[in-house]
């Protein structure tokens, strides 16, 4: 226990000078920051018998690999080598994070300021956009999780991004650099999106690491998705055997608004995704979709929360495994239904597919119910490939491996059914594609 202490002892001790030194004293943005650190201080780091991470020992990995007091770096990442990494679609945003902090000379946008609003999330954006800090950390990460109260109080240069009401923006990807050439970098990247009253927005989320060094990326996005809007959001997560990243993502739904997340996950030293839907008015739908394919010693944690506190509501959540070598997949998923939210439907499925006795998944699906008029359910699968199918292919004359490849194919294939880009759905089918051999 004083290990964890001295960790966030550490963690916190340099936050007010370098607060100061980033941000005007007294100023709206400084306090939310400073509220950010006073949750992380009262939460605390999980230890040993926290339940939330309880197969993933997220503070031993970062006390042992990470120095929370060492100087920031300079990244060396150009504008040209960045925008090399671009999706080749012209007509859509490219915004450019490096080391946690977006910029914008290295970003190119196409959206009109009618259309979306593409701001860096400072102080003068908090002026121009008060919206802002009515939004900002209010989501129930920073009250639940550390790493969500932390990525608060230390983000510098986050973005906020607002779409118009009933505006469709053009697509929008965000590109996150990390620079571990030369030291190992703590990455703090914020996002904030409001979608305003009939709007449309999709946002799809890669990154890129340099370097052999390790890598520590602590990012949150937060969604406030307002009547009759939909926002989706994919992630991207094929990072490198030394990466250690945990990243939430956190929305808010308002009446008859519609709520994507995808994430992708294939590799990483320790990846750990918290996903929290608050279904807060009537009429509304919030999807999870996720793949983890896995191999080596990556190990990926989806812990995932949707909470129906109005009526008439419909949530569905779907998370497939696929782990070889020695892999290690977690599952946790949650979902709540409140007592004033009658005729809820909400399906939770988490089904894995283990192809090495190495490999291992814990899964724990949950359902807590107060309300007596739903429709909910929730179950898990874990098991291997179906020998007799195997079997029926190669009596067709097709060799072995490529037998279980087409079954797992077409086992992930229905975890991509939501991706609205083409590129990015082949990006993706390629990287499964290649991962089975």
């Amino acid at each position: 226990m004083s290990e964890v202490i001295s960790l966030e002892n550490s963690i916190t001790s340099r936050f007010d000078s370098w607060v100061k030194q980033h941000f005007a004293e007294g100023s709206a943005l400084a306090a939310a920051k400073k509220a950010g650190v006073q949750s992380f201080q009262s939460l605390g780091l999980p230890g040993k018998k926290s339940e939330a991470y309880k197969y993933t020992p997220v503070t031993k990995l970062i006390s042992k690999n990470f120095d929370f007091d060492q100087e920031a770096v300079i990244a060396t990442w150009s504008k040209d080598s960045c925008q090399q990494e671009f999706y080749p679609v012209e007509d859509a945003n490219h915004l450019v994070f490096v080391n946690g902090q977006f910029i914008e000379e290295y970003s190119v946008i196409k959206s009109s300021s009618q259309e979306l609003t593409i701001k860096l999330l400072d102080e003068q954006a908090t002026t121009e956009h008060p919206e802002i800090l009515e939004h900002l950390g209010k989501t129930n990460g920073i009250s639940q999780d550390p790493f969500a109260a932390l990525n608060l109080g230390f983000f510098n240069q986050g973005l906020f991004l607002k779409n118009a009401k009933n505006s469709d923006a053009q697509d929008t990807f965000i590109y996150q650099f990390l620079d571990a050439s030369s030291s190992s970098p703590i990455a703090y990247p914020r996002i904030l999106i409001v979608g305003e009253s009939g709007s449309r927005m999709k946002v799809y989320e890669k990154t890129f690491i340099k370097g052999e060094a390790k890598t520590l990326n602590i990012s949150v996005v937060e969604a406030v998705v307002k009547s009759n809007a939909e926002v989706r959001f994919t992630k991207l997560q094929n990072y490198t055997n030394e990466a250690f990243a945990v990243e939430g993502i956190y929305a808010s739904q308002e009446k008859d608004s519609r709520f994507y997340t995808n994430t992708f996950s294939f590799k990483g030293a320790m990846v750990r995704n918290n996903i929290y839907i608050n279904i807060d008015d009537e009429n509304c739908e919030g999807h999870m979709n996720g793949l983890y394919q896995l191999s080596g010693k990556s190990h990926v944690d989806n812990n995932t929360s949707v909470d129906h506190r109005m009526p008439h509501s419909f949530s569905n959540e779907l998370y497939k495994g696929i782990l070889d070598e020695s892999a290690k997949g977690v599952f946790n998923g949650k979902i709540y239904v409140r007592p004033d939210a009658q005729k809820t439907n909400a399906f939770q499925s988490n089904n894995n597919i283990l192809l090495s006795d190495t490999a291992t998944v814990n899964t724990k699906p949950q359902l807590e119910i107060w309300a007596d008029d739903v429709q909910c359910s929730h179950g898990c699968t874990t098991g291997q490939l179906d020998e007799e199918a195997i079997f029926y292919l190669r009596a067709r004359g097709i060799k072995e491996k490529r037998a279980k490849a087409l079954m797992l194919n077409a086992f992930a294939n229905e975890t991509l059914q939501e991706l609205k880009n083409d590129l990015v759905k082949e990006e993706i089918e390629d990287i499964i594609t290649n991962k089975l051999g």
